[in-house]
């Protein structure tokens, strides 16, 4: 059926000089076209829907690989950090620290409070303490920032200034996690 079709095809004159050499040479031609038509569709087409299965799966395993190296980051700096977290008996020293800080800064320090809860070992507590202070409102500012920036694991959880003709009245509330004995 096919090949009464092509036969009843009527070719341009220069097809019809030379029958026999040129038209095997065009249905050559076009059987290699057809040929590559059909791998074309049969080989390139679901290879790209492969391909774009593979690099959502790529993906994916790179967004694992990323969440695992950030897990492994945080860890050692969670590490870090539960080591720089004072234990109960270091509790005086972190006080001293402060103290110091703020006398740097011409401050007059009053008497910090604070009571430790006994906890089991290696357990964290939330500890909160006052540190009452008095100096000129720059200095007070710049301890401030210096408890802020401080290496040691230290917040602020209230302020509360009051103010006279002389000086500035501070008393803060700071918090810290410290562990058990």
């Amino acid at each position: 059926m096919w090949s009464q079709f092509i036969m009843g095809i009527k070719a341009p004159a220069w097809l019809r000089e030379r029958d026999n050499k040129l038209r095997t040479a065009v249905f050559i031609f076009a059987g290699i076209l057809v040929a590559d038509l059909l791998l074309y569709a049969g080989n390139v087409v679901p290879t790209v829907s492969k391909l774009d299965a593979l690099e959502s799966t790529y993906a994916e395993i790179r967004k694992r690989h990323a969440d695992a190296i950030q897990y492994k980051n945080q860890k050692v700096a969670l590490t870090g950090t539960m080591a720089g977290i004072p234990a109960q008996k270091d509790m005086p020293l972190l006080v001293k620290e402060l103290v110091q800080m703020a006398r740097r800064q011409n401050l007059v320090v009053s008497s910090v409070k604070y009571d430790i809860p006994k906890r089991a070992s290696g357990e964290l507590t939330l500890l909160s303490f006052s540190f009452p202070a008095e100096g000129k409102y720059g200095n007070i500012k710049r301890f401030i920032y210096d408890v802020e920036t401080s290496a040691r694991l230290v917040g602020i959880q209230e302020l509360k200034m009051d103010a006279d003709k002389v000086s500035v009245k501070l008393d803060m509330k700071l918090l810290t996690y410290v562990k058990g004995q």
